[in-house]
Formats: structure tokens, sequence, C-alpha cells
């Protein structure tokens, strides 16, 4: 049976263009035909739902054996990833700072969800599902799924909040107080950065981050911060208007840094197995993070 084709008769969102290919389908199931690669653009795979595609193209739906071979360009031996808990079910890796955890529409070579893919089929022979995203810039726990029903328990978790997501950053200078609540909302804007909307309730998306001063250095502070939603570059725009930067960040903060990476890590995760078992993982804060810590001069 023929793969579902489409050629593009006006200028439109991918995403809009598959709810025509499948109109009972919902959005959140065609991003993921989008995130396990089963969708083509003219033989390309797609990496973005908000992608504008032009008319004349040809949008084509995988089925979900076809997928397993990722259809962009390999480019050398992918790495191998750094695995902090796995068993029958679920994986979480440590994913570097500056990798992508999923590609862009740019269809990276590289990243966090190819690694475990090319790593998992040559040890196992399985396939596996990216469940959430870390920016590019963030290191630390990022978890997988080696099934639809284990991705679609674990996703539940993260739309009810009960994943527990635990970050650690290294900012410039020291927080107002010992601790503290942000919630000021964020938007994306045209130019795809996102910026906060305080005290606007009618837009931007709700963002809450709970955070807690674990030491003050000299002209640095380490800062444990726990996230209740999953905003892009959440946990930088609330340190930056609490007027403590995360070093590194040449985005939201002052660029200013000894270290060539962001300074914000995904140390722990704690969820539910779907066996019922409460699990922890752990990813130890790199060793370049507290280096800058420890600074006694900018």
């Amino acid at each position: 049976m023929p793969n579902p084709q489409m050629r593009v008769e006006a200028k439109d969102s991918l995403i809009n263009i598959l709810s025509n290919i499948h109109p009972e389908s919902k959005k959140n199931s065609l991003r993921r035909m989008i995130d396990f690669g089963r969708v083509l653009v003219d033989g390309n795979r797609a990496t973005r739902a908000k992608e504008i595609i032009t008319p004349g193209a040809i949008v084509e739906i995988l089925s979900r054996s076809e997928a397993d071979i990722p259809q962009k360009k390999q480019h050398g031996i992918l790495e191998d990833p750094i695995i902090l808990y796995e068993d029958e079910q679920i994986i979480v890796v440590e994913k570097p700072s500056g990798l992508l955890s999923v590609a862009t529409s740019k269809g990276e070579p590289d990243t966090m969800f190819d690694r475990v893919l090319h790593w998992s089929k040559r040890n196992q022979r399985k396939r596996v599902y990216l469940i959430h995203r870390l920016d590019r810039e963030t290191s630390g726990c990022l978890i997988l799924a080696k099934s639809p029903e284990t991705r679609k328990f674990l996703q539940s978790q993260f739309q009810q909040r009960s994943i527990k997501r635990i970050y650690h950053a290294v900012v410039l200078g020291k927080p107002p107080s010992n601790s503290g609540i942000s919630t000021s909302r964020i938007k994306e804007s045209k130019n795809k950065l996102v910026r906060l909307v305080p005290n606007n309730k009618k837009s931007g998306k709700e963002a809450i981050t709970i955070w807690k001063t674990v030491k003050e250095a000299s002209i640095n502070s380490l800062v444990r911060i726990k996230i209740e939603t999953g905003r892009r570059a959440q946990i930088r725009l609330h340190m930056s208007e609490l007027g403590c930067p995360v070093i590194g960040d040449k985005i939201y903060g002052i660029g200013k840094s000894s270290v060539s990476r962001l300074c914000l890590h995904a140390s722990e995760l704690k969820f539910t197995h779907p066996n019922g078992r409460k699990i922890t993982v752990k990813s130890k804060i790199p060793d370049k993070m507290l280096s800058e810590l420890n600074r006694k001069s900018v």
C-alpha cells in the first residue's frame, strides 16, 4: 500500500498540511510523526511542525518501519550516548551542551535522538521515542521510551506535571533572596526568540520556575531550579529577570564567560515507571560549570 502523499497547492505550515492529509488525527499525534522521522518534504525528513511549505512541494508520510532508518544524510559515525539509566522500557541519557535534542528544519545529522536511536538499533534492534527536549545549550538528563505505550505513559506525566525536573545553574551575582518562585509568562516573537510578558495574563504561556540558592561564591552563585512547566529558555529568561543571568547566556544574559558553554544543567529527573516504581535519575554537575562558580573575577 503506497504511503499517503499530497502535493501542496497553497502555502501553509506543515502541521496544517498534515491535518489535511489526516483530518481525524490530533495535532499532537501529527507532531509525533514529525519527531519520529515519518514526514518527508520533497524526499527530505521534516523536523519542524511550523515550517512553511511552498506550493508544488510533495509531503509524504512514511510507515513506522520505513522511518526506523533516518532519512537525512549521515555525517560520519555518531558518538554513543552516555547512559544514566536503562531498563526494558526506558532509557535516560546525558545530553551534552551544544547538541540538539532533535533535528531542526536544517536536518542536522548529529542530534541526541539520532545518537540514541543508532546506539539502540546497533545493540538491541529497538526503536526509541523522544519524550521531551532540552535546549541546545543545556546539558543533562533526557528521557526516551522504548515503546509507544511507555511513551504515552511518560508523556501523560509531563502533561500532568508529575515528573519532577531539577536543574542547576551558575548565575552571575546573587539572586535577590535565598529562594523564590518566578511566574512571568513567556511568548515566542516573530523572529523565533522567546520573551517574557510579565503581569500579562492574556498573552504568552504559563511558566513556573522555583529556585533556591545552593552556594554563593565571590562573584557567581549556584542555584537549584525546579520547573513546573517546560517552556523554551524558561530558566534563562527567569534568571535574567531576577538580575542574575545564567553564565554563558549570549542571548538573555551578558554573554561573557571563560567557558564555551551555557552553565545550565538538567541534574535530576523523578518519575513513575510503568510498573509503579518511583525512579530518580541524577547527573553530575559538569566540572566546567563548577570551575566557573569559583571564579574570583569577571
